[in-house]
């Protein structure tokens, strides 16, 4: 098989890590395609075998099989701009901290790699949302979430929601998430909104540090068309697409829905996202248990 491996600059405490993933990927693989960046940024400081090269450019190689990305769910979100809706499958190797996405970790990659290599595993299609206008570079879309906050400098914002045309509600807050069933164990999780489980065709908002208590998290269909205008004292507010963050005018109207591509994410067999939740959110993690 043949894969693109993507990742970013790393300190070099992972070294060693990276090290058996490379030897790991050596045994396993027939070529290894490493994102050129990530290339430059580390060629000095491995000695790379035979089968692993450098990408011609700095996308996705047209005979890749698969994308793996080396880091922790940052890099693995960082790598779909590689991917975009190419189809090809994804897989996150986790040298970082939580790991959702990216959630095999050094001790069981090796096995992992194998059974991907006798393709035992399955896959799970993830949905996007699409925002309009474009707002940055050509990337309109995000798989967790769409997030509209205030500047640093200004004081509370006040964001109108319309749903399918109908007006929703003004939210008076700090912010607003817009999360798919992906990104509701991420930044959506922790201003308080549900998990969802990521076959579930939805997509929830999320106010972030609502002025008014009755405010609370809200699931709707994945097919909603959203419209959504934010005002506030500043001339600015800021527009987030997963880790993308672009300077946006107070008083633009941002339409938000489902993404017409979807991820193709790697799962196998010994993953579930049950299993996940309880190991990523220690769940059970109990003496009675």
């Amino acid at each position: 098989m043949k894969v693109t491996l993507y990742g970013k600059s790393l300190q070099e405490t992972c070294f060693t890590v990276i090290q058996q993933v490379i030897d790991i990927l050596a045994t396993h693989c027939s070529w290894v395609y490493v994102y050129q960046p990530f290339y430059e940024s580390i060629k000095n400081d491995f000695n790379f075998p035979a089968n692993f090269r450098a990408t011609n450019s700095e996308g996705v190689e047209k005979d890749t099989d698969y994308v793996f990305s080396i880091g922790g769910d940052g890099t693995f979100l960082d790598a779909l701009t590689l991917v975009k809706d190419s189809g090809i499958p994804m897989f996150g190797i986790n040298i970082g901290r939580l790991g959702f996405l990216s959630s095999v970790n050094i001790h069981t990659l090796e096995q992992s790699i194998i059974d991907i290599k006798n393709k035992n595993f399955h896959i799970e299609k993830r949905m996007l949302l699409h925002c309009e206008p474009t707002i940055g570079n050509d990337i309109n879309w995000a798989l967790n979430d769409i997030s509209i906050q205030r500047n640093n400098n200004s004081g509370m914002i006040s964001i109108s929601v319309s749903i399918n045309g109908e007006f929703l509600n003004t939210y008076w807050c700090d912010g607003l998430i817009i999360a798919t069933p992906t990104g509701s164990t991420a930044y959506s999780l922790g201003c308080g909104g549900p998990i969802i489980m990521p076959m579930v065709d939805a997509i929830v908002l999320t106010p972030i540090a609502s002025h008014m208590l009755t405010v609370r998290p809200l699931v709707i269909p994945a097919d909603s068309l959203i419209e959504i205008k934010a005002a506030s004292r500043a001339a600015t507010h800021v527009v987030s697409l997963d880790s993308n963050s672009y300077t946006v005018n107070t008083g633009t109207t941002l339409t938000i829905s489902k993404e017409k591509f979807h991820i193709n994410l790697i799962c196998l067999s010994h993953q579930t996202f049950s299993k996940t939740l309880r190991e990523k959110l220690m769940w059970g993690f109990d003496k009675r248990n």
